[in-house]
This record gives structure tokens, C-alpha cells and sequence, in this order.
């Protein structure tokens, strides 16, 4: 009896291990190369990127008695929001944080930043959680559910400009930060939206099955969370 007993156990334990050798090792495996790797050109678009941009015409517009060009090929803003999205997407639960947060806070420690730190942080996040709530969409719809992610960036961004005093703390320094933006959030709309479809297309024939852990989940949105309250109170 012993023995037909441990043969069971035998048995029911190496099908445990055969399935975890053969999905969830694996499949876990892709996504910590994968965000890696995402992090990686992150990093390297936001300190060597922007050097190699090609030449942009020159259109400009004027906002407010402010000449701004339309093109502005110096901001790799698209490479972020890019990765940000497709880590929220396609890997999901922590990757969605940790893969915009990481590649922000290595590129800062080189290149710094400004007060406003913690809303670019926060900003793309947000963006990785964008992508987390379109997993299960369409890839077309996905694409076009990107474009109010780019915009609540900027909103959220152009807020902490406004917070650090710049244009006045009241309306109408509010609405000035906003209008002033236009020409940066038409170049991050512009470009990111060239690239982001051709970029994430290869991510659709790619198992990255997503993990059912409600824990991840509620961490990453928590994580963001406490990001934005961090930006709003200091």
C-alpha cells in the first residue's frame, strides 16, 4: 500500500514539475529578458539616442507670442512612452512599473532632471498602466487607446510645471502652461505614434502569457499611486 502511495506521490509530483519546466519557468524567464531588454534601450535612447535623430523640418508655430517648432527631434519622449506601453501590454503586473520607473531613474542618475522628477516618473507609470488595461483588446485598439495615455502624460507633466510656480498659481497661469505645451505634446503624439505600431507589432507573435496574480496587479497600481502622491506633496 506504501508503495502504491508513494508511486501516486512520485508521480503527481513530477507532473508538477514537468508543467512548471514547461510553461511558468519559461514564460517568467521571457518576460524578466524581455523587460531587461526593454529597460536596456531605455536607458540607452535617453543618453546616446537623440544624437543620432535625423534633421526635422522646420515648422514652427506661434503660441502666445512664442515661436515653438512642431518637430522636436532632440526629445526621445516616444522611446519611453514606447516601452512603457508595451511592458504594461505585454509583460504586465510589476514589469509595468518597474520597466518605465527603472529606465527613468538609471537615465536620471547620469543625466539628472528637475524638480518635476517625480511627475515624469509618475506620468510614465501611468503609461505602463495603460497598457496593462488594453491586454486584452485588439492590437488596433491598443494603438489607439495610446493616444489619450500620451495626452494624460502631458497633462499630468504640465501640471508639475505649473505646481513649480513658473506661469503663476492660478488659472491663468494654469491655462498658459497648457497652451505653451501644445507644440511638445504634437511631437509626442506625432512621434510616438509613428513608431509605437512598428515597434510593438513583433510583441503580438510573442508567448508572454500573462500571469493571473491579483497581488502584481494591485502593486503596480499602488506603487503608481504612491508616485503621484509623492509628486503632488513635494
Amino acid at each position: 500500500m506504501r508503495k502504491a502511495e508513494y508511486g501516486f506521490y512520485l508521480r503527481d509530483t513530477m507532473k508538477l514539475v514537468k508543467n512548471l519546466k514547461g510553461s511558468a519557468i519559461p514564460i517568467m524567464m521571457k518576460k524578466f529578458v524581455t523587460a531587461l531588454s526593454l529597460i536596456a534601450l531605455g536607458v540607452l535612447a535617453r543618453l546616446y539616442f537623440h544624437h543620432f535623430l535625423p534633421s526635422a523640418p522646420n515648422i514652427y508655430i506661434t503660441i502666445a507670442g512664442i515661436q515653438q517648432p512642431v518637430f522636436i527631434p532632440g526629445d526621445v519622449f516616444f522611446m519611453i512612452a514606447i516601452i512603457s506601453l508595451i511592458a504594461g501590454r505585454y509583460l504586465g503586473g510589476y514589469f509595468a512599473f518597474v520597466v518605465p520607473f527603472s529606465t527613468m531613474m538609471i537615465t536620471d542618475v547620469f543625466i539628472g532632471n528637475n524638480f518635476i522628477f517625480l511627475f515624469t516618473w509618475s506620468g510614465f507609470a501611468l503609461m505602463g498602466m495603460f497598457g496593462l488595461l488594453m491586454q486584452k483588446h485588439s492590437f488596433s485598439k491598443f494603438i489607439a487607446f495610446s493616444i489619450p495615455a500620451i495626452i494624460v502624460y502631458d497633462l499630468w507633466t504640465n501640471f508639475g510645471w505649473w505646481m513649480g510656480g513658473y506661469y503663476g498659481h492660478n488659472l491663468h497661469g494654469l491655462l498658459l502652461c497648457y497652451i505653451l505645451a501644445i507644440p511638445f505634446m504634437l511631437w509626442h503624439l506625432i512621434s510616438t505614434m509613428l513608431v509605437l505600431p512598428v515597434f510593438a507589432l513583433p510583441f503580438e507573435k510573442i508567448s508572454l502569457t500573462e500571469s493571473k496574480s491579483k497581488v502584481a496587479k494591485y502593486a503596480t497600481i499602488s506603487s503608481t499611486a504612491f508616485l503621484i502622491s509623492l509628486a503632488l506633496l513635494i
